[in-house]
């Protein structure tokens, strides 16, 4: 019989890790890619989607590529584990990593490790594979940024490619140069969001509504704060300093934890602040929180027809704006055409399709809070932050960290105690 995670005995289980002898004391079912990342600081294996589906974390077993975070650590005992900080020879690059680096195959860098370790497989059982050969072998890995073409070429230059030499001073202009962080991307040594947090950092988790539509009522968070050690603290709406952000300059009608009523599913209802074992410990069906469903408005067609809910109070007919562009008569204008044409036409629901987790952590430094997060409009960010708590723009300093092709958001972050 399969007994729950938590009820493992602890085991002390050895193995290699890019030919150095390795010791792991703990859980056995721990996650493979855990292991390597938080255990052993080796963050160049990316977690992405943790089921296996984006092959990110890929690393080999025994010579032979796996999920990190399908494979439990106490399935490597006495085993040897090469991840993508194996790959370079010292401080020299191997060929396919050179190789990458030449056609630009280190894009935004999330897959490039999992990339690397799977065409390190391919490479080691056939030096000269087809195309074909090539797309099969890293089938199991994706790249958000579409960039198969350059991946593909790289892995069959591997064994050949040097790395172009930098232009000349005056000749820059024009010449083909390679990427100034390609290198980072390609070792393992760049640090995402998710890969450079404080050890003694707290962890928060989001609690989303299972609704598309629930008004709720909250019980006694510091009661359940206080029954369960290491949690420090259950954020509500009723925390947040200004509750409401957007990305429009004066509408900022989304709530940073949802006040009472959700209006979808997967809103913010409640943070849990506390050690990573407290938060990820806790059984969100424990939570003092109880959710009434509401009819949900789903859809355009839902939300403008004639005494539809209203989805925002303040937002008759659910119109957010009304803005035209009118020129000219232009009933007159189609009277004087040849011929009309009139029909409605749906486009289908687009996967956002991240790999990267977005992450981030936060850090009080005098008067102002440091916030180091992956992202691409730090401006906006800070801006955005000083309304929600209340600072003035001075007060808040945004350390981009490198951004991933598309990040999403995720139900963890962490802040520096």
């Amino acid at each position: 019989m399969n007994r729950p995670r938590a009820e493992f005995d602890a085991q002390t289980i050895r193995f290699a890790v890019n030919g150095r002898s390795c010791e792991f004391s703990g859980n056995p079912a721990k996650r493979l890619a855990d292991v390597l990342r938080d255990d052993l600081g080796l963050t160049g294996t990316k977690i992405g989607c943790n089921a296996g589906d984006c092959g990110a974390c890929t690393v080999l077993l025994d010579g032979k590529q796996v999920c990190s975070c399908l494979t439990a650590v106490g399935q490597v005992g006495g085993r040897s584990v090469t991840t993508v900080e194996g790959l370079a020879e010292g401080d020299t690059l191997s060929g396919l990593q050179r190789a990458f680096h030449k056609h630009g195959a280190a894009q935004c860098g999330i897959c490039t490790p999992g990339m690397l370790v799977a065409a390190a497989e391919l490479l080691a059982r056939n030096r000269q594979p087809s195309a074909d050969e090539v797309k099969a072998a890293l089938g199991g890995v994706l790249c958000r940024c579409t960039g198969y073409q350059k991946i593909i070429e790289a892995v069959l230059d591997a064994a050949s490619a040097e790395l172009p030499p930098l232009p000349a001073a005056g000749a820059a202009i024009g010449a083909r140069a390679p990427k100034v962080d390609g290198v980072a991307k390609l070792t393992g040594e760049e640090r995402y969001g998710a890969d450079a947090i404080p050890a003694d950092a707290l962890w928060l988790r989001v609690l989303r509504s299972p609704h598309h539509h629930a008004s709720f009522e909250l019980g006694d968070l510091a009661a359940f704060t206080a029954a369960h050690p290491g949690l420090e603290r259950v954020l509500s709406a009723r925390d947040v300093p200004s509750n409401g952000f957007g990305i429009y300059p004066h509408i900022k009608d989304q709530p940073v934890l949802a006040d009472g009523v959700t209006r979808f599913r997967g809103e913010a209802v409640l943070a849990l602040v506390g050690t990573r074992a407290a938060v990820e410990s806790v059984n969100e069906a424990d939570l003092p929180i109880r959710f009434t469903a509401l009819p949900p408005v789903m859809g355009l067609a839902a939300a403008a027809a004639p005494g539809a809910p209203l989805v925002q109070a303040d937002k008759p007919g659910n119109l957010l704006l009304d803005g035209w562009v009118r020129k000219g008569d232009a009933a007159a204008a189609f009277a004087s055409c040849a011929a009309l044409a009139e029909a409605e036409f749906d486009t289908g629901f687009v996967e956002h399709a991240y790999i990267e987790p977005e992450a981030g952590w936060a850090r009080r430094v005098g008067h102002r809070l440091e916030i180091h997060v992956s992202t691409q409009t730090p401006y906006m960010d800070r801006d955005e932050m000083a309304l929600v708590m209340k600072l003035v723009r001075e007060q808040i300093r945004i350390v981009p960290r490198p951004a991933a092709a598309a990040s999403a958001a995720s139900s963890i972050c962490r802040c520096s105690r």
